[in-house]
C-alpha cells in the first residue's frame, strides 16, 4: 500500500484580490462597514427577542394531533432558520448552532407530531432563551459545547425512540 499524496491546489482567489492600489479594499470603507455591522449587532438582540417570542407563542399552543400542528411547526422552522442565519453574523454562534439543530430536527420529522417532538423543540427554545438571557456571545465556551452536545444526544434519542413505534 502506497503512502497517500497530499495535493495543495493554488490559491487563485488571493491572486485576484488587490492589497493596494486601484481595486483594493479601501480601509475607510471597511471601517464604515464594520461600524454598520456593529450597530446592527446592537439591534440583533431586539430581533432575536422577537423571534424567541414567536417560538414561545407557537410552542405554548402546539399539541400532538392538532389540525394546525403542521402550520405551527412550519412557522417555527422559518423562525429557527432566521435565528440560525443571524446568530453567527452578530457574534452569537451558539444561537446559530441551536437554531440549526432545531431546523434539522424539524426537517427530519416523520409521521404525526408527538409530545417528545414538542418537548425537544421546547428544549431548543429554552436553550436559545438561556443563551440570549446570559448574553453568551461566541460559541459559549465549554458550557456552549455541553449544550450543543446534550441537545444533539437528546434529539438522537427522541428520533430513535420515535422510530421504534
Amino acid at each position: 500500500m502506497s503512502k497517500p499524496q497530499i495535493i495543495n491546489p493554488p490559491n487563485r482567489l488571493k491572486s485576484k484580490v488587490s492589497m493596494g492600489g486601484p481595486g483594493a479594499v479601501d480601509p475607510e470603507r471597511l471601517a464604515r462597514a464594520e461600524a454598520v455591522i456593529e450597530k446592527m449587532t446592537e439591534n440583533y438582540l431586539d430581533w432575536v427577542e422577537a423571534d424567541l417570542k414567536k417560538l414561545e407563542v407557537e410552542l405554548a399552543v402546539l399539541k400532538p394531533g392538532a389540525a394546525d400542528a403542521d402550520e405551527r411547526v412550519e412557522r417555527m422552522y422559518r423562525t429557527s432558520h432566521d435565528i440560525k442565519g443571524q446568530g453567527g453574523s452578530f457574534g452569537y454562534q451558539l444561537m446559530t448552532e441551536v437554531g440549526a439543530l432545531m431546523c434539522r430536527y424539524i426537517e427530519n420529522l416523520q409521521g404525526p407530531l408527538t409530545q417528545e417532538d414538542i418537548d425537544l423543540m421546547n428544549l431548543c427554545y429554552k436553550s436559545m432563551r438561556a443563551v440570549i438571557t446570559g448574553r453568551l456571545a461566541g460559541d459559549g465556551g465549554e458550557a456552549g459545547r455541553m449544550v450543543i452536545d446534550g441537545l444533539g444526544k437528546v434529539a438522537a434519542k427522541v428520533k430513535t425512540a420515535g422510530g421504534d413505534d
